[in-house]
């Protein structure tokens, strides 16, 4: 019986140990990221990581009947090129590369996005979804070409769209990021290439 008594007992300690454990994950993930004073910044999206572009998937134009077309191909250098063309056949015109955080990323501490890109000169753009299902909120950026160059884009450049066009609803909640898009529209038809060696945030 004594036996069974600390067999039962063990067992309970781990479970709670397990449970504990599981807890501290989920309100790690739902709390502001800590950035080293040093830095003052958190990398969200590290692409010298090999699996980092696997997390990935398109939503193109074909979802309104287009034929346009993106990848985010990984390179031999540590970056991932978001890459493909934009056409603007059966009233196409835009391609996206998206992302999904699970759960919600809470930002709130930063003062906004920071990418260090390398582009074709083209406009490009950056989606970030809430928890306001209809609503998209769009951010715009064009980098010098042909060399590396640091994109920041605060929080407050994000303005609500729906299909592309700005629309009255709330300001972006940076505590509540489900989903994170590279974009390039802006009739801009063509072959496209936008290299990326991560995305992260930054803190004034």
């Amino acid at each position: 019986m004594r036996i069974l008594i600390v067999a039962c007992i063990v067992a309970l300690t781990a479970g709670i140990l397990n449970g504990a454990a599981a807890l501290a994950d989920y309100l790690a993930a739902r709390q502001p990221a800590k950035a080293p004073d040093e830095e003052r910044g958190f990398v969200l999206i590290d692409f010298t990581k090999p699996d980092a572009t696997s997390a990935w998937f398109s939503l193109n134009d074909g979802v309104m009947g287009g034929v346009s077309r993106s990848a985010l191909v990984p390179t031999d250098t540590g970056s991932a090129i978001f890459q493909g063309i934009v056409s603007f056949e059966n009233n196409g015109g835009f391609a996206t590369m998206q992302t999904n955080f699970a759960p919600a990323r809470n930002l709130r501490v930063y003062d906004g996005l920071q990418l260090r890109v390398r582009s074709d000169g083209k406009r490009y753009g950056i989606y970030l979804r809430t928890a306001q299902q209809s609503v998209v909120y769009q951010a715009t950026f064009v980098a010098p070409r042909d060399e590396w160059h640091e994109v920041r884009l605060r929080w407050s450049d994000f303005v609500p769209t729906r299909f592309g066009r700005q629309v009255r609803a709330d300001a972006l909640d940076p505590s509540d990021i489900r989903a994170l898009s590279l974009l390039i529209e802006f009739k801009q038809e063509g072959p496209f290439a936008l290299e990326v060696k991560h995305i992260g945030v930054f803190e004034e």
